[in-house]
């Protein structure tokens, strides 16, 4: 081998590195194919195994021998088989993500309810509650302790009907900015650097706990109920946040603060907002704002925000969430003009404008799915617990 012009002796690897090497380079692809059969089978719904290898381009044998460890590590079970159709031959074994097996724990603090949430790999609800009362009067270490205790009885009632239910993870909800398990700002809660991801662990120190900003969470449930696609969120309630959502996954920027929608400024002269600027989305499709103004004024206002976003990002379609997606047909008109007027590119490329799919609690139902997803995505850890 030559390199630079002189003569290089050829690379040399001790016997015993090279099958460390090659040793990963196989763990490596089966956690890839181990995650590739699994995102198939939830695709698909129930899905014989001659079929997932038939999609993936895995060999039968491959297929088999990977969908075994996945039912006994309870993420994958047998579903029942097809009535037979006069084919000659076995009948195929369809397999299915499992349900009832392992479980996310979703939390969600506002500003006047506290709730929780357990859903199963499929996404399916299990348990729920919910506690009414003004949070952002108390500190936050009194509306942490409430959410560990909430979630113990939510979990316990769904281990109570579904015994051996095992827990994938914890995940809170918050109005505000977040990074790394800390609320760096949540006005409407009046929280600022709240270390709530260490209260949280209280909830079960074995599994991890992560916190995240209510609207994106909505908007990761949002995507779960539209696989693989591409939009920009917007939900109004008391504020308004959004979220953009490349092929299924958030996108949260360099900081993990992107998309705060409600501080899109549409009056550089509009009235003051919480945040210190004047004139934000929030100020005019807020809750409060959506109340008082009339349709047409909270629709343009959102059509001059998302105009701006469109602009940027580059989306072919919009979903509208929370109090702003129950008031969309009374906002159409007023919106739909402004996109028409001010997206750049709409005469080549309209953009279609829908009522989210996900309309009860998003965030939480987000915050619930957050370690169910994370876990399917990437099923190999689980494995070497099997069916603990």
């Amino acid at each position: 081998m030559i390199v630079d012009g002189e003569p290089r002796p050829p690379r040399r690897v001790a016997p015993g590195a090279a099958r460390r090497e090659g040793a990963a380079r196989q763990a490596g692809l089966r956690s890839q194919n181990l995650a590739l059969v699994v995102a198939q089978v939830a695709a698909a719904g129930t899905i014989s195994r001659a079929d997932v290898a038939a999609a993936t381009g895995l060999t039968r044998a491959t297929v088999s021998s990977l969908v075994e460890p996945l039912i006994a590590a309870r993420l994958l079970e047998w579903a029942p088989a097809p009535s037979s159709s006069g084919s000659v031959g076995r009948p195929a074994s369809p397999v299915r993500l499992a349900s009832a097996t392992r479980v996310g724990l979703g939390l969600e603090i506002g500003a006047n309810h506290l709730c929780a949430s357990v859903v199963d790999l499929r996404g399916e609800r299990l348990a729920f509650r919910e506690v009414r009362g003004d949070l952002a009067a108390g500190a936050p270490t009194a509306s942490l302790a409430s959410a560990v205790e909430l979630a113990r009885v939510t979990l316990a009632a769904a281990r109570a009907a579904h015994p051996g239910l095992a827990l994938l993870g914890v995940t809170l909800a918050v109005p505000g900015i977040v990074r790394r398990g800390v609320v760096l700002d949540a006005p409407r809660l009046g929280w600022l650097d709240v270390d709530a991801a260490a209260v949280l662990r209280e909830v079960d120190p074995d599994v991890a706990v992560t916190i995240g900003n209510e609207a994106s969470l909505a908007a990761l449930a949002e995507s779960h109920a539209r696989p693989a696609s591409t939009f920009l969120y917007i939900s109004g309630g008391v504020g308004v946040g959004g979220a953009h959502v490349v092929d299924g996954v958030v996108q949260g920027g360099v900081h993990g603060f992107a998309s705060e929608l409600g501080h899109v400024v549409v009056d550089p002269d509009g009235p003051d907002c919480r945040c210190g600027a004047t004139g934000c989305l929030e100020q005019y499709a807020g809750a409060q704002a959506v109340a008082r103004l009339a349709p047409h004024e909270v629709g343009r206002a959102l059509g001059i925000a998302l105009a701006s976003a469109i602009n940027v990002l580059d989306v072919a379609a919009v979903v509208v969430g929370g109090g702003l997606g129950e008031a969309l047909p009374g906002l159409r008109p007023a919106l739909v003009a402004e996109l028409e007027t001010r997206v750049l590119a709409h005469p080549w490329a309209p953009v279609d404008v829908s009522a989210a799919a996900v309309r009860d609690y998003p965030g939480l139902h987000g915050a619930a799915l957050a370690p169910v997803l994370a876990a399917l995505a990437d099923p190999e850890p689980l494995l070497a617990a099997g069916a603990r």
